[in-house]
């Protein structure tokens, strides 16, 4: 972005029109030229290595359509605009045509490549026509409307893709919603807050949307270049942070340049001044005023440098300070990182697992992709978080991993109800091991679910509960016997092993509403049978939707349990998790084997 508005100035700056670029006057082309090339190199490199740089190439094509819209406007040259433009993106296109990209990824830059010489062409022939400027933005919707349609008539595959490709952003479905940094980011728990925000950004956040502000006012009144870019830049990537908190990671550059603009106006307003570009100027004015004997004797506190001082400690709480707890508390934290645990059960893997193309090194080994796997070849079935740690540590394959996969796949042997689903499932994904881990089956197997076609509540929910010596509502999270028939539920609560419950648990509840208008479920009696059948007989004879067998125990099933004959436990880490009730501390990782 540096070099576009370096670019995009300098051409402005030399006054850089179609005439003289005929002319060839290098004095006036080169150093545009130079900046230009350079946007183009930087963003072609980008588009090779992220998919998802094409959101620059979205922003630029904006920013072009806008500026080109206010020049026009104001009846100055857009020509400029064409040079940076057409270079920029004619480069981009070059680098990235040999890697011979999708339809889907062309499209946009080849439209981007086009739009200044059309944009060009159309105020040169409104102008030759004398055609009223007003007219501009009205012509150039028509056009883009225009464009659509033949896009439609000619490729409606394309078009569909790429406007599926944008709506995915936006739209919301049930399995984005089990990814964290896809959700919007003023969303938390499902209910509206700023709390992500605040701890992304705290005060810069305020500051950035001043700033933000002071930038439209002096871009209205004074039309910079500069200035535009940085408005749409900070607004585009603001709207995809919304849609998306995963966006906060581009937004935070913004933030910081737009904190920072604001920051400096604030200094700037109590004294501190830009440095005097005349060497010879500053000469003369210190010899026309030489210090007294007085003066020379040391400094002298002044109400300037009072209020110069003031300026720095309010800077220094308004951006500084905020962050300071939040930065620190970040930077102790390992998150996202494989614990002992897990890096135990990677390693008991490898060691002790075959070699899934019999060949250790052929991990090492470079291929042409897609990569066509052997028959032989057996992956490993676990929740998508984990992929990467399992490819790059066990040096094992996957069914899903963080970048696509079988997710649904696994979600469904995950929630299987009976050992027959699950072993068609596992024979197609063609797979031998499975790891879970505490968070599998407690934490994350809402997203398990979601993946799997099926809502949470088909397996637990939360109840309300009175505790007498609180003497309020308490929350009760209520497993369902769909849980604990849950294929993963088996496996890593139960080991695979035959369960007989001592006794089974009803739930009696009924359906209420909070203040707001929520609704939620209070308990209002719990009863024990010896069996389950004799619970499911309850259940029916009392006729009433207001009953469910469950229980708040994870690991203690309220219903009976085959044993599974095709799934055995073959590790556990040492890492003990935390302890639920009687049953004392869990495994976070184990390891089975499926033998068919």
């Amino acid at each position: 972005m540096l070099f576009v508005i370096l670019a995009t100035k300098t051409a402005r700056q030399k006054q850089l029109t179609l005439k003289r670029l005929i002319q060839r006057d290098w004095a006036i082309i080169v150093k545009p030229l130079i900046y230009s090339l350079l946007v183009g190199v930087f963003l072609g490199l980008y588009l090779l290595i992220w998919k998802g740089a094409f959101l620059v190439v979205f922003i630029l094509f904006v920013y072009l359509v806008i500026q080109f819209t206010i020049d026009y406007l104001r009846h100055k040259s857009t020509d400029y605009l064409c040079f940076v433009g057409v270079i920029a993106f004619f480069v981009a296109l070059a680098m990235l045509l040999p890697t011979s990209p999708d339809q889907l990824y062309l499209a946009p830059l080849v439209v981007a490549l086009l739009t200044p010489p059309v944009l060009t062409g159309i105020s040169w022939l409104m102008t030759r026509r004398k055609i009223r400027p007003t007219y501009y933005p009205l012509v150039l919707i028509g056009l883009g409307a225009v464009a659509l349609v033949i896009l439609y008539l000619t490729n409606a595959s394309l078009l569909n893709a790429i406007l599926a490709n944008i709506s995915r952003i936006f739209a919301q479905s049930a399995t984005r919603l089990t990814i964290q940094e896809s959700t919007p980011i003023l969303s938390h728990n499902g209910s509206f807050s700023f709390s992500i925000v605040w701890n992304n950004f705290t005060t810069g956040i305020l500051l950035s949307f001043a700033s933000l502000g002071i930038l439209v006012y002096r871009t209205i009144r004074r039309g910079e270049t500069d200035k535009t870019l940085l408005i749409i830049w900070s607004l585009v990537t603001l709207v995809f942070m919304l849609a998306m908190r995963r966006f906060a990671l581009l937004f935070a550059i913004n933030v910081a340049l737009l904190t920072s603009y604001v920051l400096w106006l604030l200094l700037e307003f109590t004294g501190f001044k830009k440095t005097v570009t005349n060497p010879l100027e500053t000469l003369k004015k210190s010899n026309k005023t030489r210090p007294t004997m007085k003066e020379k004797s040391g400094f002298h506190l002044t109400a300037r440098h009072t209020v110069m001082a003031v300026g720095v400690v309010i800077v220094f709480f308004l951006s500084f300070f905020p962050s300071i707890g939040s930065v620190v508390n970040v930077a102790s934290l390992r998150s996202n990182t494989p614990n002992d645990a897990w890096m135990g059960s990677l390693s008991w893997l490898k060691e002790n697992t075959p070699a899934p193309f019999g060949d250790p090194d052929f991990y090492y080994d470079l291929y042409q992709t897609p990569f066509h796997y052997p028959e032989t070849a057996s992956g490993v079935v676990a929740w998508w978080d984990y992929g990467y740690w399992i490819i790059r540590i066990a040096q094992r394959p996957t069914n899903c991993d963080p970048g696509g996969g079988a997710r649904e796949a696994v979600g469904q042997f995950f929630t299987a109800q009976d050992e027959t689903s699950a072993i068609g499932i596992i024979d197609k994904l063609k797979s031998r091991h499975i790891i879970i881990d505490f968070n599998t089956t407690i934490r994350k197997f809402y997203a398990v679910a979601a993946y799997a076609g099926h809502n949470e509540d088909r397996f637990s929910e939360v109840y309300y509960k009175y505790d007498e010596t609180e003497q309020l509502m308490v929350p009760l999270t209520v497993y369902y016997p769909e849980y604990y028939r849950s294929l993963a539920v088996r496996l890593y609560h139960f080991d695979g092993m035959a369960v007989i419950p001592a006794s089974s648990t009803v739930i009696s509840y009924q359906e209420t509403k909070s203040p707001e208008g929520k609704s939620y479920k209070v308990i209002t009696g719990i009863e024990s049978f010896p069996s389950y059948e004799e619970a499911s007989a309850y259940v029916l004879a009392e006729g009433s939707a207001n009953h469910r067998i469950g229980y708040g125990n994870p690991f203690v099933s309220p219903v009976p349990l085959q044993e599974l004959e095709h799934f055995k436990l073959q590790y556990q880490s040492d890492g003990l998790k935390e302890k639920w009730g009687e049953i004392g501390m869990i495994p976070e990782v184990k390891i089975f084997e499926y033998n068919q």
